[in-house]
């Protein structure tokens, strides 16, 4: 059950350009939910528009339709909302959010929606929910963003019970319940509302089982009372990394690396890639999605090296790519790692790899030692495997080396040295040894002012999938280091490195909703044992 809860959180996280709000955003960041600026003619504009984007391949626009103002002047909307007309704010506000026959004006977009928020409009409430849940002109919070989809989902927009369903199933705001995710899934379904009918599909072929009670039904608020939410189009993601764990045979994989080549990028985290800079066959992009410091496409390198499915068996080579994969955060590689030491096979094949001078075996066995995984050689010994296969200009040793002398870890603390073989991977190409020297600069803040080289460096190599990278991007945004403070943008980027299964990420994502997380009892997260 647990593999499909970071699919549907990813899927749910609602962000924007900020373009709508500062031009020094980076507009090629990756979004999940999308408020883009439409080029709408005051003159023909029956209703607000709002852009969403589940991937950054496809588009759906969310049309609310306000029965009471067709075709109406400017100065009628703003009159009617100064009169107080809920229908004429939510509108007044989402045409200066959008520029829409009106300034943009964030600050104005936020006051005149919330007016129709204070009057309950369910449309409103919804709308507000995406700012709070994104930080958009208003503090990130997610849980008055709950609120706010709660009450429209009461009032029975599916948009809103599609919404406060993925809470349920997401464990960071309220306390999982895949049953009243469920039901409300349900309602939203039989809505025609198209995401939560595929959620629905993903939930039962999760293995979970619908509980026996019929679900209740809301009556949905005649025309005249809300606004009308029209054609939105949330995907429900059906990649499921998860399924390699079970399925190792060339089948799941020959079929994962045939999917059309937008889903295979997506998959490693390298939809941003440009196809002049990189084989576009399926292999090729495996290839520089590892090299972009992708662990998915790691993992699934490691596992071909180990079980002879997509390359000639070599334990040496899996061990190395599960061991690069671990130190850019993957729990499984790490995880498979441990379980592959404590095969004495295992174990000797990697001996005698070592013995013949092998580069990749050498760098897996410091790397075992390193982390712990055994002790069957000294640091020292450790040490010098490395070193020998940084002779043979072996990037992944270079490093490692710089990991432990930056940390201290088998050696005495050294930036110097740590730095001086990661330049030297860099200058091999490496983008992983780039990241570690841009984020280790913006870590010891010399000087907080001259960081916009290893900002753009982060935001970079992050489009070109690696998982590190949008790591530490997201921690600069949730500092405000080097860039503007924005939690709702460190959380969106937060999301998508856990999903790819990168457990800072995920820890660092708890963490900042645990520190905003009131004290009310609803809101209580209990450990999961699913």
């Amino acid at each position: 059950m647990a593999k499909i809860i970071l699919h549907f959180a990813n899927i749910f996280y609602l962000n924007c350009y900020q373009n709508l709000f500062s031009k020094d955003y980076p507009r090629k960041i990756l979004l999940i939910f999308l408020l883009v600026v439409s080029a709408v003619k005051a003159q023909d504009s029956t209703r607000s528009e709002v852009f969403r984007n589940d991937f950054p391949r496809r588009q759906s626009i969310v049309k609310a339709k306000y029965p009471s103002y067709s075709l109406i002047a400017g100065y009628i909307l703003t009159r009617d909302a100064n009169r107080g007309d809920p229908f004429a704010q939510h509108e007044l506000g989402i045409r200066y959010l959008l520029g829409s026959g009106f300034p943009k004006d964030t600050s104005k977009a936020i006051y005149w929606i919330y007016k129709a928020v204070a009057q309950n409009l369910p449309a409103a409430r919804f709308n507000y929910g995406i700012m709070l849940y994104n930080g958009i002109g208003v503090p990130w919070n997610p849980f008055e963003a709950y609120s706010n989809f709660k009450s429209a989902s009461d009032y029975g927009l599916p948009e809103a019970q599609f919404a406060e369903g993925m809470m349920y199933v997401d464990n960071l705001i309220v306390n999982r319940d895949y049953n009243k995710a469920y039901m409300l899934f349900k309602q939203a379904a039989d809505a025609k509302y198209k995401s939560a009918i595929e959620a629905l599909d993903q939930l039962l072929k999760s293995g979970f089982i619908p509980p026996n009670e019929p679900t209740a039904k809301i009556v949905p608020p005649k025309q005249e009372e809300t606004s009308q939410v029209l054609n939105a189009n949330w995907d429900v993601d059906l990649y499921d990394f998860e399924k390699a764990e079970k399925d190792t045979s060339e089948k799941f994989l020959q079929e994962m690396l045939s999917n059309k080549k937008g889903d295979l990028k997506k998959y490693l985290g390298i939809e941003s890639v440009d196809s002049t800079k990189a084989d576009t066959t399926a292999n090729g992009l495996l290839t520089y999605a590892a090299q972009s410091g992708s662990p998915e496409a790691m993992l699934i390198i490691a596992r071909s090296y180990e079980k002879g499915i997509l390359y000639k068996k070599d334990i040496a080579k899996a061990a190395s790519y599960y061991l690069r994969a671990t130190r850019l955060g993957s729990y499984k590689a790490g995880q498979t790692l441990y379980k592959l030491v404590q095969s004495e096979a295992f174990i000797n094949q990697l001996k005698e790899r070592v013995v013949r001078g092998e580069a990749d075996a050498m760098y897996a066995w410091a790397g075992i030692t390193a982390l712990g995984y055994s002790n069957q050689i000294a640091a020292q010994q450790a040490l010098e495997f490395l070193k020998k296969a940084v002779d043979k200009k072996h990037i992944p040793s270079m490093i490692e080396l710089g990991l432990l002398y930056i940390n201290g870890t088998m050696v005495e603390k050294n930036r110097e040295k740590a730095f001086h073989y990661w330049e030297m991977a860099k200058n091999l190409g490496s983008k992983e040894a780039e990241v570690r020297i841009a984020f280790a600069n913006i870590l010891e803040k010399s000087n907080p002012a001259n960081l916009s080289d290893d900002i753009k460096t982060l935001d970079s190599i992050t489009n070109e999938g690696s998982v590190f990278a949008q790591t530490a991007l997201a921690y600069c945004y949730e500092k405000g280091i080097g860039v503007r403070e924005d939690k709702g943008n460190a959380v969106r980027l937060y999301r998508h490195a856990a999903q790819r299964g990168n457990q800072s990420a995920f820890n660092s994502l708890k963490r900042l909703y645990d520190e905003l997380r009131p004290e009310d009892e609803k809101f209580k997260i209990y450990e999961s044992t699913n």
